[in-house]
């Protein structure tokens, strides 16, 4: 075979086998893994740890409130927390923690501490109930200086060093004169 048909079974390979690939991801996801267990109880974490647990509750910087979850295991489905609240049902954005992936997080709506909540986590493809459970917020974690400041920190003009400072403050030293010793002459008798 000349270069020239080689070119055209190179083209037509690839068309098929991109093809195949776009027949292959838009196919109905029947096949796709449901959550079809029990729905499990949502408490804090404790020893047991039965997960999904809730570790804290805290505040970011924009004043968001933050749940920090433990999940069961890496395959454990996407989700997004509803927290009813006074017959109100307020919907909670969740992801996991890029370097730990059995974290994750929701953040939404601050919520004062105290009162009874009913967390859910909902699966976000099919909108299955994945667990439920009533619990207080006990307490907030509000964020370190570290996640408050911005990146951008404003350059100050330099100041005086620790050194100027001293030498500013404290008197120089001034020398000390002993009385020198002349040597006299021998005298002779």
């Amino acid at each position: 075979m000349n270069r020239k048909q080689w070119i055209i079974v190179g083209v037509i390979i690839i068309a098929l086998i991109m093809g195949m690939l776009f027949l292959l991801n838009n196919r109905p996801d029947s096949t796709a893994p449901m959550f079809d267990g029990p729905v499990s109880n949502l408490a804090y974490c404790t020893d047991e740890q039965v997960k999904p647990c809730v570790v804290s509750f805290g505040i970011d910087a924009d004043g968001n409130m933050l749940v920090n979850l433990l999940l069961p295991d890496l395959f454990y489905p996407d989700f997004y927390l509803k927290i009813t609240r006074d017959e109100l049902d307020i919907s909670y954005e969740c992801q996991r923690i890029a370097a730990s992936l059995n974290n994750a997080y929701c953040i939404g709506e601050n919520l004062p501490p105290g009162e009874v909540l009913h967390l859910m986590l909902i699966s976000t493809k099919d909108e299955v109930l994945l667990a439920e459970g009533s619990l207080s917020i006990i307490g907030l974690a509000f964020p370190t200086l570290e996640i408050v400041i911005s990146t951008a920190v404003p350059t100050m003009s330099p100041g005086p060093t620790p050194t100027d400072f001293f030498d500013f403050v404290l008197p120089t030293q001034t020398p000390v004169q002993f009385p020198t010793q002349v040597s006299t002459p021998p005298s002779y008798p």
